[in-house]
């Protein structure tokens, strides 16, 4: 079976022609700049063990040592630099240097450096009167176009040649050589409470100095990353590594890793590189020393040190001085690092090798100032690397989108001959049926956001996740027996009607404003976010993605109404899972290794861990993931208006049930399915190091990416359709919510005696300008890439998202709740968020648990102490039950 599968997946290639590539990733290299001449010196010969960084839009190299004289097998004598060179960037991107140049205290070189938002920390480092303890911060201030040079507490002992990185504001460095020997000491310096000075923390496993280390993603959170170096022996020789070291700094414990490879079993030891993060979850290592020379060098000189033999001497020096003359540089190869797969390759050359300098991210530039190129040797140069980026789109592909787009179009135009009242614009004339209502309830909550997070969550962790998906599984019940019934017999449009039956208007146009507000929030991001990863792995311009995906929605959706969303939805859910089941069967014919390897790189890496019974509430525990998953899906089920909306499309309460046990169920095999993809990602990824692209920004392109680079042209165009057909699901989900809650909340509320084609007329607009205004604010976001108030707006509507489920758990589950309680419990949910994800360390899906049972404990004391009821509550809660004709008419009256 799997050869006729290969078989045929080998045929459709040969017809299409594969979009595969066997180089993904490229940076094209050229010289940036090159350093002017030092004090006192006429030319400048180049710097080794420079300290520097960018801060402020500009490169800051400074100190260093080199060989002005003469080489040192020459009788040259190194001179250390005490010069601050400032590099500029015009707009065009041109580098010039600044016409002024600065001065460090003192002397120095082969510092630790870090460049954070604060400044350039240069840590250590060397002079002619030996090793330092100094730690500094230069500051570039592009204002008065003046370099700041500050002192920071010293370090405990005298370090050269260690490493350095920075997590948030607190500043590492560990390793290096102190007096008489290589340091395995680890330190750190907390910015914000320097007066603590450097606190000693767990050593790394191996001393080493000429390392490098970087700060990146572990999938999860930031951690440390120790990369290669050298320790001197008691022979005198250095050892040289290749080793790969990580820090957690939640877990405060060293690992080791995977050694440096080519990605062909070829291991390799490294000292002296340089090197920088890329992506969301990438390291690259430049150049550096493999020993081969090297140490050959130094087993000369510790075996000259040995002889007394003055024959045997001169013979040995000979030999040495033949092989640092005939030196032919260091290593140029570029390996690339995967943090999740633990999973080296080699990735590209350099033009030229320089060493013990360091490497610097400047936007979209890799910067490598000056440094050794051989023994005794420097360059002035400063070498830039400029990441391009890769696109593999076919016009099939565009094809494929192309015919999705115009079955969208297609849609809303045959659902918009039915759209004659309110009653069919919002609840489709309750005649759609009740699988297309539970596919659409499916479609929903399945964002393209979510269709790219799983995998990617999966392919970073486990399956800690898997468990929280299926919580709906437990709130079924309570959504059929409870919620539908109440929804279907009041008869209501929007779901909030019930609150003002239950409690009082107020309450209800709370609740429906909250509702609203949420769901303007988040439409530019759900047009914003896949769009920006479909622009990276494809090409498409992101603008074009943005416009494509809100001005079709919004015609299928403004023309169509609820009908066209649901009928949509339906397509949307055949294609997004038909193009994840072509993935759940192409990827495991991917994988080179048997069975047998699969399954143990799977059990080593912990790939398929799904329950953690700890009792800590800080991270996804058994316990965590179901009070939050159970709480999610209550506020999602029970109190959305997409959602709920659904329930009320069909002929009857039976029917609606049926489509929400459709919609719950189809959870349990799409999370198999998603969930499945993400795992085997990580094996594709880890058996081919070489095929991801370290320049994806985020964690979730690693799904799109896999797609446009691996798949046929047309199943790639099909899969990236399904990006699409997940984005316009939510989109327009929310734009036919919000417009129905806007007009049965409030335009109906306070305008009641129009005609009913006056109030589908007005439904209709506010759908066009609601959505054009989410199409814009998504454009001003992609274009300015400035989100942060944004994202606080969100945030602080987030807070009030439990307690919205919480009003309707009072109403419905509780006789004595009225609505001041009510109001109360709800805004005081929002303080008990705040203070909770501000002050806590609680994980973020306990927040709709914790939101959810605030609202209701609040409201319900707050009534207790309040008393009395604004409304007659009979039929109204689950405790005594009354006639669906009598339900009907307390609707009436209310509306």
């Amino acid at each position: 079976m799997k050869n006729t599968l290969t078989i045929l997946l080998i045929l459709c290639a040969i017809t299409l022609g594969k979009a595969q590539h066997d180089k993904p990733n490229s940076i094209a290299w050229s010289v940036a700049a090159t350093l002017p001449g030092a004090s006192g010196q006429a030319v400048q010969p180049g710097l080794a063990g420079p300290l520097g960084g960018v801060h402020n839009s500009a490169l800051l190299v400074a100190g260093g040592a080199n060989f002005p004289e003469g080489k040192p097998w020459e009788g040259g004598k190194k001179k250390f630099g005490q010069d601050v060179f400032v590099l500029l960037r015009d707009e065009s991107g041109k580098y010039t240097w600044h016409d002024k140049t600065f001065r460090l205290p003192q002397p120095l070189a082969y510092s630790a450096n870090v460049s954070m938002a604060q400044g350039v920390i240069s840590i250590g480092g060397e002079n002619a009167q030996g090793l330092q303890h100094t730690v500094q911060r230069l500051q570039w201030d592009p204002a008065s176009k003046q370099v700041a040079i500050e002192a920071l507490p010293p370090l405990p002992l005298p370090l050269a040649n260690a490493a350095a990185a920075v997590i948030d504001n607190q500043v590492f460095v560990v390793g290096g050589e102190t007096t008489g020997r290589v340091s395995s000491g680890f330190y750190r310096l907390d910015l914000s409470n320097q007066a603590g000075g450097w606190v000693r923390l767990p050593d790394v496993p191996t001393a080493l100095s000429h390392a490098v280390a970087l700060v990146q993603s572990n999938g999860e959170y930031p951690a440390l990353y120790l990369i290669g170096g050298r320790a001197r022996t008691a022979s005198g020789v250095s050892a040289l590594y290749g080793a790969t070291f990580r820090y957690d700094p939640k877990k405060n414990t060293w690992t080791q890793l995977s050694n440096i490879s080519d990605g062909k079993g070829h291991e390799t030891p490294l000292s002296a590189a340089t090197g920088a993060v890329a992506g969301a979850n990438y390291i690259l290592i430049f150049g550096g020393d493999k020993g081969d020379v090297f140490t050959q060098i130094e087993q000369h000189n510790a075996a000259i040190a040995r002889t007394t033999d003055e024959a045997e001497k001169q013979k040995l020096e000979a030999e040495r001085l033949r092989l640092q003359t005939r030196h032919a540089g260091f290593s140029k190869d570029i390996y690339l690092y995967n943090t999740i797969t633990d999973a080296w390759t080699k990735t590209g050359t350099l033009p030229y090798a320089p060493v013990t300098t360091f490497a610097t991210r400047w936007g979209d530039d890799i910067l490598i100032p000056s440094g050794e190129i051989k023994p005794g040797v420097r360059t002035p140069e400063v070498l830039k690397g400029s990441l391009t980026p890769q696109h593999y789109f076919a016009w099939l592909d565009y094809v494929v989108v192309v015919l999705y787009l115009l079955l969208m179009v297609g849609i809303g135009m045959w659902t918009s001959r039915h759209q004659d009242t309110t009653d069919d614009y919002f609840r489709g004339g309750q005649r759609i049926p009740g699988w297309a209502a539970g596919l659409s309830i499916y479609g929903t909550q399945l964002s393209a956001i979510t269709f790219m997070a799983i995998p990617a969550k999966t392919y970073a962790t486990n399956w800690s996740y898997f468990l929280l998906q299926l919580t709906i599984l437990l709130v079924l019940p309570i959504i059929t027996n409870y919620f539908i019934p109440f929804y279907r017999r009041l008869q209501i449009t929007s779901a909030y009607e019930y609150l003002e039956m239950r409690f009082n208007y107020v309450a209800r146009a709370m609740a429906s404003l909250l509702y609203i507000m949420l769901q303007l929030g988040r439409l530019a991001i759900v047009l914003l976010l896949p769009s920006l990863a479909l622009t990276l792995v494809t090409g498409i311009n992101v603008n074009l993605c943005i416009v494509l995906m809100g001005a079709i929605t919004i015609f299928y959706t403004m023309k169509g109404g609820i009908e066209a969303v649901i009928w949509t939805d339906v397509a949307q859910v055949v294609i997004l899972m038909g193009g994840a089941l072509v993935c759940l069967i192409m990827i495991p014919l991917q994988l080179e290794g048997d069975a047998s390897a699969i399954w143990r790189t799977i059990q080593q890496n912990d790939k398929l861990d799904i329950i953690n019974a700890s009792f800590n509430f800080s991270e996804p525990t058994l316990w965590v993931v179901i009070l939050g998953g159970v709480a999610i899906n209550v506020i999602s089920y029970g109190a959305d208006q997409s959602v709920v909306q659904r329930f009320i499309t069909t002929k009857d309460e039976a029917t609606a049930k049926k489509s929400m046990r459709l919609g719950a169920w189809m959870v349990l095999p799409s999370a198999i399915i998603f969930f499945s993809i993400g795992t085997l990602l990580y094996l594709f990824f880890k058996e081919h190091p070489e095929k991801v692209n370290y320049q994806l920004q985020s964690q979730d392109s690693i799904f799109p990416w896999y797609i446009v680079t691996e798949l046929p042209p047309g199943i790639t165009g099909l899969l990236i359709a399904a990006i699409f057909a997940a984005a316009m699901s939510t989109l327009s989900s929310s734009l036919n919510s919000v417009t129905t809650a806007l007009i049965t909340d409030f335009y109906r509320k306070f305008s009641p005696n129009q005609l009913d084609r006056n109030y589908l007329r007005t439904a209709k607009l506010l759908t066009l300008a609601i959505g054009v205004v989410g199409t814009v604010l998504a454009l001003v976001l992609a274009q300015s890439g400035v989100s942060s108030l944004w994202d606080q707006f969100n945030l602080i509507l987030g807070l009030f998202t439990g307690g919205l489920g919480g009003l309707f758990v009072l109403g419905i589950f509780t006789e004595r709740a009225n609505a001041r309680g009510a109001i109360g419990g709800l805004l005081l949910s929002g303080l008990v968020q705040f203070y909770i994800s501000q002050y806590t360390s609680v994980s973020f899906l306990l927040y709709a648990f914790t939101g959810l049972m605030s609202c209701v404990v609040f409201g319900y004391l707050l009534s207790l102490l309040f008393g009395g009821q604004e409304r007659q509550n009979e039929g109204l809660t689950v405790y005594g039950g009354q006639s669906p004709q009598r339900q009907s008419k307390i609707g009436e009256k209310v509306s």
